[in-house]
């Protein structure tokens, strides 16, 4: 069988399993079995069992469940109320401060927690009654949140890029490192539009009479704020200054987590019990998809897709930028389809010798797909984050969700653009590693 038959054979078997329902890491499972049947015949099965041990044997995949258990911490024991309490005060009497509030606690949130579905999940039980109560707009209140919350892949700690820097064997921590930038200015836009869009139109947001809040009860906030600041610190300080692994930090989070709950007085028996239930489910689901796409990429290598792929580019002669633009844009129209693991597990084995061809500098590869691939978390119309946001309350229509994610949308591409046309944005902190 020609490779460009086998690839297509293989990627069809595994789209007709995702729609009929079937699991990822069982869908993987069977295509990888089914594949080297007809490679190879039935003793090619122990390279199977040989790859999958291998691709979860790797020390840095430990910082995927520990990086879980940490934002499942906080999110049990409802520590986020207080950040979102600090945040609020200081904030003081800027109109639509909700929203601004909204997007900064998100963007703290989702560098605790690493995962967007938990931070919009959160932010839409606890944030968004709130700003209906206030009188806020409700759809600029359902974009900041589910905006807010995206940036949660992007800014380390980030399962994904744990994902996709292990799958295609860049540097875990450069690539957790490189999305800090970018989740800022990307954070930054969100405030500087939801400012513009009430400025506009000041329906949009009440006015507030901030004179009751005096500068001690600001002092107090801060203070009480400043545990989540150690908790950033043991994240992503220790990675930056050198002085641990993403893996190591990661536990040193979690010890940080479960101190801060206590501080609070919020850590409980039953918190801790669905934090780490929660936590086995995740992170199993998480490794047996990897080890099912991992043996998924080294299948295609045996038939020689890889091969025939990088040839086939060569014979076509398609400029570097060109290229660039049609990966990225197969990952943006892909994503508001499938979920991102799903996606990742599939391109990863693809995209590892294109890149490779092309000398695209890895790190800031693939970076900017997980921008892209977030963006396809929000886009209509089967962003999954929508769908957990919807979820959370019964206020808008889903119809009405996808007309509040719109803006947003754009502005991540513009974020995503801005990153693709300066390369120091995403490379210049993790060189200083």
């Amino acid at each position: 069988m020609e490779w460009y038959s086998f690839l297509g054979f293989s990627l069809t078997i595994l789209v007709v399993l995702f729609c009929m329902g079937m699991p990822i890491a069982i869908a993987f499972f069977a295509v990888n079995i089914i594949s080297l049947l007809v490679l190879m015949g039935p003793a090619s099965l122990l390279l199977l069992t040989t790859s999958m041990l291998a691709s979860t044997s790797s020390f840095s995949l430990a910082a995927i469940p520990l990086f879980i258990l940490l934002g499942d911490i906080l999110h049990q024991s409802k520590a986020v109320e207080i950040m979102f309490d600090a945040v609020d005060k200081w904030v003081g009497g800027v109109r639509a401060r909700l929203h601004i509030v909204t997007v900064i606690v998100a963007t703290i949130f989702g560098a605790l927690s690493g995962a967007a579905i938990g931070t919009v999940a959160t932010m839409g039980t606890t944030i968004f009654p709130e700003m209906n109560r206030r009188g806020y707009d409700k759809m600029l209140s359902a974009g900041a949140i589910c905006a807010g919350a995206s940036l949660a892949p992007i800014i380390p700690p980030s399962i994904l890029a744990i994902v996709v820097a292990t799958l295609a064997n860049v540097s875990v921590a450069k690539l957790l490192i490189s999305g800090i930038i970018p989740g800022v200015i990307l954070a930054g836009i969100f405030v500087i539009y939801i400012l513009i869009r009430v400025r506009l139109t000041p329906a949009l947001a009440p006015t507030y009479d901030v004179s009751k809040i005096d500068f001690l009860q600001k002092v107090w906030a801060l203070l009480r704020f400043l545990p989540f600041s150690a908790i950033i610190f043991l994240v992503l300080g220790l990675i930056m200054l050198g002085i641990a692994t993403p893996t190591e930090s990661a536990a040193t989070g979690v010890i940080g987590a479960l101190l801060v709950a206590a501080l609070y007085r919020r850590l409980t028996f039953t918190a801790i019990k669905n934090s780490v239930f929660s936590t086995m489910k995740i992170s199993g689901m998480i490794l047996i998809i990897m080890a099912s796409a991992q043996a998924f990429s080294q299948v295609i290598a045996l038939s020689g897709a890889a091969k025939g792929l990088i040839e086939l580019i060569n014979y076509i002669s398609v400029p570097q930028m060109v290229m660039f633009a049609i990966m990225n844009i197969i990952v943006l129209f892909l994503c508001c389809f499938m979920d991102q693991v799903s996606l990742m597990m599939i391109l990863i084995p693809i995209y590892i010798p294109i890149i490779q061809l092309f000398g695209f500098d890895p790190i800031w590869f693939w970076l900017i797909i997980l921008i892209n691939i977030t963006v396809g978390g929000i886009s209509p119309p089967f962003g999954y984050v929508l769908f957990s946001f919807k979820g959370t309350t019964t206020e808008l229509t889903l119809q009405e969700t996808y007309r509040a994610i719109i803006p947003f949308v754009l502005l991540f591409v513009i974020g995503m653009l801005l990153v693709t046309l300066f390369p120091p944005l995403a490379t210049w902190l993790p060189s200083k590693l």
